[in-house]
């Protein structure tokens, strides 16, 4: 009788540690599905919005996105407008171009920046307002959320911060 409790034991723990492993898996997948299905989306806070349009230059692209509006009251992070150049391996060493942010046919600010191919080499960016909705960046790496500039994969982002 004790050998049989024995082996039942060792059976459960057996199928305890199978279930363990196996059953993330499974449930992952499920709740994945699960979510998919719902309309629950990354704030653009984090992701930058949904792509406006997109300017074709020599040998890159730009893409201006819509703006995001500022969330919260006590946010530190204001709102923006996301901008971004890819390829960057293809990018001239000294950018700097006058776009429409908001998509009114006015030119909004123009932005400056160096590319360098370094892909560790930090990068800065200036952006000089040409209508009163734009706020100024000199020289600016990551301030915040709302006025950076980053590489990330192949391409180049910059936030420009709106009133």
């Amino acid at each position: 009788m004790n050998r049989i409790k024995a082996r039942m034991g060792y059976a459960a723990a057996g199928f305890t540690v199978a279930v363990a492993i196996v059953g993330p898996m499974v449930w992952f997948t499920f709740f994945t599905r699960a979510a998919a299905r719902t309309s629950l989306r990354v704030d653009p806070m984090y992701t930058g919005g949904e792509p406006a349009r997109t300017i074709t230059r020599d040998g890159y692209q730009i893409t201006v996105y819509k703006p995001v509006p500022k969330r919260a009251p006590l946010s530190t992070a204001g709102a923006f407008v996301q901008v971004v150049w890819k390829p960057a391996s293809t990018l001239p060493p000294n950018i700097s171009e006058t776009l429409d942010l908001e998509g009114d046919g006015q030119p909004d600010c123009v932005i400056s920046f160096q590319a360098p191919r370094d892909r560790r080499a930090p990068l800065r960016v200036t952006a000089q307002p040409l209508s009163p909705r734009v706020l100024p960046m000199r020289d600016v790496s990551q301030d915040s959320l709302s006025s950076l500039i980053a590489r990330v994969n192949d391409s180049i982002i910059v936030r420009v911060p709106l009133r």
